[in-house]
């Protein structure tokens, strides 16, 4: 809209605009000013306070450092009086006392200590074996305790101490149970199964503690402020060197954040009504092997800093506000000439505004706001040309809307009748899909009932399993056993495809072995083969002059007899694997599936004698095992793995093999689907 009253009319009106120049060159400079005085007041009452805990949390820092050096330099006059007398005891020990090791878990310490001479409130004995564990010790408390669990550096500390094989006498250290200082020797014996290690307390360590704690306690009685001055120690599990009191949970934790990160922390908390401030600074000690690290806690009550801070907040409040009325009176008196014609020009915009676009302003006067009283009435004229176009355009839009809105629901109508008729459709594949469905089931009833019952399995062959996985309801592979003569007959066939057609050929596969077998009495499982390949290419090709079925089964048999010890298997594609002594040996199948050729006195299956021993594992199968997808990179497993997983598995009880190979199969085929039916047969010679 500027752009139609043109730029040198405004132009103009902003020179003249008197409230527009007293907001910007009095107000807005005015507050800036405050604002920036009081930040600035604030913020440096703030530093100062600030500045003032710092040096006051130095000031102690520095006194406690002081002190640790102190006694540091005064621990080490004590050791060096305790070191040699700790020395022929351990040596007095080692290669005295503990020269056999035989019963040193069991032994009566207590009357060792007492031979020795040896203070029971003041000098322990600790037996520690080689996995930290202390077997055996003077000091009840520490029995059972294991040393491997105060970190990685002490457990290497005492595994070298073993490998060594010498005396090493450590520093004080804080003792975890009862917090005192205590000196520890280490001395492994002659065998090398234990490590003899000597504690000592000292008189005069314990009252140089006691004189440091009230040291670092009365810190907090020398500077304002200052609540309590505390120093923990033990970074695996801190203590406080000054209170005996547990640690709450919530000071555990930041004391090991602390002691994890080496970073100093501040804690906000209440406390009886009062807002308190915990320092938590990590302090760093070297030259020595007593608590290198610590972190010193300094809590602060620091309601005054923040009542000062607060009062020099409420004072630049307080002189803002009284300096914004001020100002704002003063503009007030000095543009009641400007605010009346506004207050008009105002009241003709809302009666505009309410959508009464024949108002107008009214034009009174020769200045700034007759001037924009008139810009404003032609601005209207515009607007209301702009309304009564965009009505008519809008009037235009609705009926085209209104005609695509019944075309939309004609589609709609159309749309729907079509999916009432699919779901009509989808009914009815639904209960054709159930009745074959039911169809198949029963089908897998039928061949279930001509497959060998458990029991006749479990009598002829006793040890052995039957690894029987169908892809489908029901399965082209089938299993077959009988008894004939002193032949135990058993085999493993893999039909033409799976599913549905491979059930058929699957009962045509069973009849003609049956028949075979119980009919015809061979038991050679060549000449079987040989008729079985007669009787399917019969089943399957009466006239063939119209059949152009080339359907068939691969087929492993094998006749064994026990008593003898003999075997004779014969195969179409599906090898028989025999594993003795650790090794796979591998007989191989002739390549003619059953009912792929016609049957010629040139082409007989060969049959294979075999002797058994005692422990021989026999296997058959078909190819649906070696034919899975999976792995790592969806791969079959193939036959060379196959052999390795038996080879892995056949020590193992039968029943073990057939959950050994479900689980190595499951693992192997993942997300997968089963690709093939699936059949394998174990038997164990005894």
């Amino acid at each position: 809209m500027l752009g139609l009253f043109g730029k040198k009319k405004f132009k103009k009106m902003k020179s003249t605009t008197i409230f527009k120049q007293l907001i910007l060159n009095v107000v807005i400079p005015v507050v800036i000013a405050l604002l920036v005085l009081a930040s600035l007041n604030y913020l440096q009452t703030k530093n100062i306070l600030v500045q003032s805990n710092n040096v006051k949390n130095k000031i102690i820092i520095d006194e406690i450092r002081n002190t640790m050096e102190f006694q540091d330099l005064a621990l080490g006059l004590i050791e060096a009086k305790l070191d040699e007398k700790m020395e022929w005891l351990s040596n007095k020990l080692v290669n005295e006392i503990f020269v056999s090791t035989d019963s040193i878990e069991n032994l009566n310490l207590t009357k060792v200590q007492e031979d020795l001479n040896m203070d029971p409130n003041m000098e322990d004995i600790y037996v520690i074996n080689t996995n930290g564990l202390v077997v055996n010790t003077t000091f009840d408390e520490d029995l059972h305790l294991n040393f491997f669990d105060f970190g990685e550096d002490h457990k290497n500390y005492l595994l070298n101490i073993l490998k060594e094989k010498k005396f090493v006498s450590e520093r004080f250290t804080i003792e975890q149970s009862t917090r005192r200082l205590k000196k520890y020797t280490y001395h492994p014996t002659i065998d090398g199964k234990y490590i003899i290690e000597i504690g000592f307390y000292s008189a005069d360590a314990d009252n140089l503690i006691e004189a440091i704690q009230k040291t670092i306690s009365d810190l907090s009685n020398e500077e304002a402020g200052i609540v309590s001055v505390d120093l923990f120690i033990g970074e695996i599990n801190p203590f406080s060197l000054v209170s005996r009191e547990e640690l709450g949970k919530e000071l555990h934790s930041t004391l090991k954040d602390v002691f994890a990160t080496e970073k100093n922390k501040i804690v906000e908390m209440k406390t009886d009504g009062k807002r308190l401030t915990a320092d938590y600074i990590y302090m760093e000690r070297k030259n020595t092997s007593l608590y290198k690290g610590s972190v010193i806690q300094i809590v602060t009550d620091r309601s005054k800093d923040r009542a000062l801070l607060a009062y020099e907040l409420l004072k630049a409040i307080i002189i803002f506000g009284l300096t914004i009325i001020a100002v704002i009176l003063l503009i007030y008196n000095k543009t009641k000439v400007i605010t009346r014609p506004l207050k008009k020009l105002v009241d003709n915009v809302n009666r505009i505004a309410e959508g009464k676009l024949e108002a107008r302003a009214e034009i009174e006067g020769n200045n700034e706001i007759t001037k924009l009283s008139e810009h404003f009435n032609y601005m209207l004229e515009r607007i209301e040309e702009y309304y009564n176009e965009l009505e008519q355009k809008v009037k235009e839009r609705t009926a085209e809307i209104e005609q695509k809105k019944e075309e939309i629901e004609a589609q709609r109508d159309a749309l729907s009748d079509k999916n009432y008729r699919l779901e009509v459709a989808y009914e009815k594949i639904e209960i054709q899909n159930k009745h074959i469905t039911d169809s198949i089931r029963y089908a897998k009833r039928i061949q279930n009932a001509i497959l060998p019952p458990d029991h006749l399995i479990k009598q002829l062959l006793r040890d052995s399993f039957i690894l029987y996985k169908p892809k489908d309801i029901v399965s082209g592979d089938f299993y077959w056993i009988a008894q004939k003569e002193n032949y135990i007959l058993f085999s493993a066939v893999d039909c033409t495809g799976h599913g549905v057609p491979g059930a058929f050929m699957s009962i045509v596969g069973n009849d003609q072995l049956a028949y075979i077998v119980n009919v015809q009495g061979i038991v050679n499982p060549g000449k079987i083969l040989d008729e079985l390949n007669i009787g399917v290419t019969n089943s399957l090709r009466r006239d063939s002059a119209q059949s152009n079925v080339r359907d068939g089964m691969d087929i492993a048999l094998c006749a064994v007899d026990f008593e003898e010890r003999k075997l004779q298997y014969a195969g179409a594609y599906n090898p028989l694997y025999l594993i003795r002594n650790n090794e796979l040996v591998e007989y191989k199948a002739d390549k003619s599936p059953i009912g792929s050729h016609e049957p010629d006195e040139s082409d007989k299956y060969q049959n294979h004698e075999i002797d058994l021993l005692p422990g021989d594992c026999i296997y058959v199968f078909s190819d649906g095992y070696a034919d899975q997808f999976g792995g790592p990179v969806n791969k079959k497993i193939m036959y060379k793995r196959f052999r390795q997983i038996l080879l892995d598995i056949h020590k193992s009880p039968m029943e073990k093999q057939k959950e050994l190979l479900e689980k190595n199969l499951f693992e192997w085929m993942g997300t997968n689907e089963q690709v093939d039916d699936i059949l394998v047969i174990g038997v164990k010679i005894n």
